[in-house]
């Protein structure tokens, strides 16, 4: 692995990181509820980005919304199929 680090310097990648952010989050409160809380919820965070890219949610638990917020983050070629 380099030690050189990456600049993301153009909105489109801005917007994949903060979306990634969400994501891995989001990942990590599904595989293990009692772990780390932070301030803003990621499943708040991630239902409203779906809400604002016309998903409909009807129901709001970390384990229903994943899966939709991974379907929408590999359509728009933010994630890799394979989840990485």
């Amino acid at each position: 692995m380099s030690d050189e680090g990456f600049i993301l310097d153009t909105p489109d990648q801005i917007r994949a990181f903060g979306l990634l952010q969400i994501y891995y989050k989001l990942k990590m409160e599904v595989e293990n509820p009692k772990g780390p809380k932070w301030r803003d919820s990621p499943l708040k965070q991630a239902c409203a980005v779906l809400q604002r890219n016309n998903y409909a949610i009807d129901v709001r638990t970390r384990r229903a919304v994943f899966p939709i917020y991974k379907a929408y983050l590999v359509s728009i070629g933010v994630l890799r199929n394979d989840g990485s």
